[in-house]
């Protein structure tokens, strides 16, 4: 994923607030799709797992309300409780929070405390929330702890807890609920440059490989054949109201090595076959791996899919699903950095705004509790591969 947003997600009552300019490092994440500018690096993940083990956040040391959450009585007398869940995203250099009852983007603050390299200081390429609302970030190589600021605004300090190994390039990041892949434990995810997804070991960094979403029958991207639907920039995990494990994910077909990429679908991570990888520390690789189904599409078809490209950034509140796109300035598909809102009916994005002052780059990533409250429909079936 991208640099982080953050999206404060409330019943009532908005963020008034304007978006202030943001200086943007220079920009890497998943291999871009068509030239434009920032929009990965060239390496990926190697194709077999590793032999490091992989260990999960154990999510009952924490608050039961989720992130960033607080309770209170409400006004009726009826014991009810109020919920606030925030929505997080990120540009390479800072955090910001998006109101979703306005639409309001705010920067919290510059991430401090990126290790650097002479004058070279890494990007931000993701972020991932847990269940008791603290908040994880990534750079290619490294998972990092923020410390938000105690007024709401200011610098986002990181510390660093694990380098990341057996892997390529990660630019995705997410938690799994606790249940869904481990009885106990919430289990971080990320994805790297040609799709795949990993478990990450947040004690020692050991990323095992856990697959990718199976062939495109459609030979979507530009090669033509071969095709790979891989995960293009963002997950996002919560219980859904039957408290069933519920993934959602954006996908694009690329060629093997991650080139030639097509714009972005929305689809279901199939849970099951996620487990199972996780389980047996091996790669889906048969039937649909681990696409559950494309918005949009049908079992026969992929659908016309959400008509945007690079959508490093994935968030979800209520029945709305937010996505976060990179910049482009490619001739084939120029965009600008966008936030948009995608249809779970159609599969199509629909623009909300890409009035950002950012000067290059967009959005790399974003991420909510994996307790936020989600009315998503299941995707239609996958199509036959």
């Amino acid at each position: 994923m991208r640099p982080i947003v953050a999206l404060t997600l409330l019943a009532s009552s908005a963020l008034a607030s304007a978006l202030p300019a943001c200086s943007s490092a220079s920009s890497t994440g998943f291999l871009a799709d068509d030239g434009g500018s920032g929009s990965g690096g060239s390496s990926g993940g190697s194709s077999g797992g590793s032999s490091g083990s992989s260990s999960g956040f154990n999510s009952s040391d924490g608050g039961l309300l989720g992130d960033g959450a607080t309770g209170s009585s409400s006004g009726g007398g009826d014991g009810g409780t109020t919920v606030t869940y925030t929505v997080y995203a990120n540009t390479d250099t800072a955090l910001y929070s998006v109101d979703p009852a306005t639409n309001a983007v705010t920067q919290i603050g510059a991430f401090t405390g990126l290790p650097s390299s002479g004058t070279s200081t890494p990007a931000v390429t993701d972020l991932a929330v847990d269940g008791n609302g603290n908040v994880y970030v990534n750079t290619e190589t490294a998972v990092f702890k923020a410390a938000l600021p105690s007024g709401g605004t200011g610098s986002v300090a990181l510390t660093q807890i694990a380098t990341i190994t057996g892997a390529g390039k990660m630019y995705a990041l997410a938690f799994t609920p606790a249940g869904s892949l481990d009885p106990s434990n919430e289990i971080l995810l990320g994805g790297d440059g040609t799709g795949a997804v990993w478990s990450i070991n947040t004690s020692t960094g050991a990323a095992t490989n856990l697959g990718n979403f199976g062939a495109d029958p459609s030979n979507s991207c530009t090669n033509g054949s071969g095709c790979v639907l891989g995960l293009s920039g963002d997950f996002v995990f919560y219980m859904d109201a039957s408290n069933n494990p519920t993934g959602l994910a954006t996908i694009r077909s690329c060629s093997s090595t991650g080139s030639g990429c097509s714009a972005d679908w929305l689809a279901g991570v199939d849970m099951g076959a996620l487990k199972t990888a996780f389980t047996s520390g091996t790669p889906a690789t048969t039937g649909h791996a681990l696409l559950g189904g494309i918005y949009g599409g049908s079992s026969t078809a992929l659908g016309s899919g959400t008509g945007y490209h690079s959508v490093f950034g994935l968030g979800a509140w209520n029945s709305t699903i937010y996505g976060f796109t990179r910049a482009s300035t490619s001739t084939t598909n120029p965009q600008p950095a966008s936030l948009i809102t995608i249809d779970t009916g159609t599969g199509a994005g629909a623009l909300v705004t890409s009035s950002f002052n950012f000067t290059k780059g967009g959005w790399s990533g974003a991420g909510v509790s994996t307790k936020v409250t989600v009315h998503a429909p299941p995707p239609p079936p996958p199509p036959a591969q």
